[in-house]
């Protein structure tokens, strides 16, 4: 059922709980309480707590009892040793299914984390810093002509990874990686529409028309500026998704 590094482990963890229990819960203490007050109490507060009890009883079932009924009123020392003994046996097994409910959660992490780690792999083999893409991204300036052919990769990033089989396990990595998503796609359709071909055969936001004017016009200039700011969006987008999956997966 179990494997001989689990019990092991436990084992290790759990052994000075028998010296030094961890009372983690309220219904341990109360236990360990009531077995210790049955073994230390005096005689005479005792029989006040079972004449309580007594009374309780007979006004609740209608039986008349009386404290002869209830056989000496010495110490009962079984019965408190028991109780402590009860209230430490619960904190050990508690803390055997706290054991066990954590081993279990971690491994279905990393049954998570080994899938999540292969779509990284995918991802990153697509899209790394270094590519042609995001260097494009990074470095380049939008006034300019750039070859459109240099966003391909970015291009199938929107074609192929927006479907459940390109999705994280891993909510925090699925959600960074949406954003990304979204935010390429925002880019490419703004691309798409304020850039046209140039005579050279290449792409630009700037038309051939306007391209040596002085005083060219003003939305010339904000187009420039919003391909811009988005590229750089993206490029960060990117940046922070590949150091979280990083630190998540440990890859």
């Amino acid at each position: 059922m179990f494997t001989k590094e689990e019990v092991k482990g436990f084992i290790i963890k759990q052994g000075n709980k028998w010296l030094f229990p961890d009372f983690h819960n309220k219904v341990t203490w109360y236990v360990v309480t009531l077995g210790a007050g049955v073994i230390l109490a005096p005689t005479p507060l005792k029989i006040v707590f079972y004449n309580w009890l007594i009374d309780s009883f007979s006004l609740n079932s209608g039986i008349n009892m009386s404290i002869a009924d209830m056989g000496e009123t010495s110490a009962d020392y079984s019965l408190g040793f028991g109780l402590i003994l009860s209230a430490l046996l619960h904190n050990i097994f508690s803390k055997w299914l706290i054991h066990q409910r954590a081993i279990t959660n971690n491994l279905e992490k990393e049954k998570i984390y080994s899938v999540d780690s292969v779509l990284f792999q995918k991802f990153i083999t697509l899209l790394p810093t270094n590519s042609i893409a995001i260097k494009l991204l990074e470095e380049h300036d939008f006034e300019n002509t750039f070859d459109f052919e240099y966003l391909s990769n970015l291009h199938t990033f929107l074609y192929l990874w927006n479907c459940p089989e390109k999705s994280f396990l891993t909510k925090e990595l699925e959600l960074r990686k949406i954003l990304l998503w979204n935010k390429a796609q925002e880019f490419s359709h703004l691309l798409g529409r304020k850039s046209t071909p140039t005579g050279s055969g290449r792409q630009s936001v700037v038309p051939d028309e306007n391209r040596k004017d002085w005083n060219r016009p003003k939305n010339v200039d904000d187009n420039v500026k919003a391909v811009n700011k988005m590229a750089t969006e993206v490029l960060e987008l990117h940046q922070d998704f590949v150091k979280v999956v990083r630190q998540v997966l440990k890859c």
